[in-house]
């Protein structure tokens, strides 16, 4: 790349990954886009455990392995993660990041490439990057043959509450930064504790994460058009959870999960935190294409 011409890239999606590519485009020397479709409101629901050792030696690796993981190897809050990428975004003069932007299409030809919004504004740069999750309007293009990931069969139920919601008598028996796993007849719960608002990691200052995998409910998923055609639309929360569905989640919770477990569990049906998410697999037959 010449030091004359300043290289442009489009990123369509602004989760994790997006943030992430950004990041280390930029302080490539690339100017950067970032497109997502979203508000700027934080995810709630999944934890991620980062390690802070670097595959090879590379500056921008490290910086950002760092910037992610926060310097520690926990177990942290999807939302915690997005929001240091998102702040470090924001002090990055070379990225621009535009949230309520849903691309509808892309293309390329041989000198550019280009993704054009519902409102039909066209973003336009050298290359174009996809980063937009498991409805991918990139992937259609490249891969026509096989656009949509697979659904897997459930549903995983994730979420976080504030652990002072819980009984005190029940803060000591998790440590921080551990992960703890249960199988039942109602599917398979993993439960993690991470550093709670403002990196508190006190007893009673943490957040307890959750993730049920659930798949006792597919014929629902079809009715609430979470599935069509076997194809996974969209997640489920909030309002758009039947109470009917939460009435059953809370007691299949209390007759198959422990009393600590269920404790947690029924916080977030009580206050409909937890997010219903489709699991979904891809398996790609072409990494790239070329006109």
């Amino acid at each position: 790349m010449s030091q004359q011409q300043v290289e442009h890239a489009i990123i369509v999606g602004g989760s994790l990954g997006g943030l992430m590519m950004g990041l280390a485009l930029s302080r490539s020397g690339y100017t950067v886009t970032i497109l997502e479709r979203a508000d700027s409101s934080l995810r709630n629901g999944a934890f991620i455990r980062l390690h802070t050792k670097p595959y090879r030696n590379s500056e921008i690796e490290r910086e950002l392995r760092h910037l992610a993981s926060n310097g520690n190897n926990n177990v942290e809050a999807w939302s915690a993660i997005q929001e240091r990428l998102r702040s470090a975004v924001a002090k990055e003069p070379g990225i621009t990041l535009q949230h309520h932007t849903r691309i509808v299409s892309v293309g390329q030809n041989e000198s550019s490439a280009w993704a054009t919004s519902e409102e039909e504004q066209t973003f336009k740069g050298d290359f174009l990057i996809g980063a937009d999750g498991y409805r991918s309007i990139v992937r259609r293009y490249l891969s026509p043959d096989k656009p949509f990931a697979d659904y897997a069969g459930y549903l995983a139920w994730v979420g976080k509450v504030d652990e002072h919601l819980l009984p005190k008598k029940d803060w000591k028996k998790r440590q921080l930064s551990s992960a703890y796993f249960n199988d039942s007849a109602a599917g398979k719960l993993t439960t993690a504790v991470m550093p709670g608002k403002e990196g508190g990691t006190h007893l009673g200052q943490r957040w307890i994460g959750f993730c049920w995998f659930d798949h006792s409910h597919n014929p629902l998923l079809s009715e609430l058009g979470v599935l069509k055609d076997g194809i996974a639309q969209h997640s489920l929360y909030g309002e758009a959870i039947p109470d009917s569905l939460l009435e059953e989640l809370s007691q299949t919770s209390q007759a198959h999960w422990s009393k600590e477990d269920d404790a947690i569990l029924q916080i977030a049906i009580k206050d409909r935190s937890l997010i219903g998410a489709p699991v979904n697999e891809y398996f790609p037959n072409i990494l790239s294409k070329e006109e």
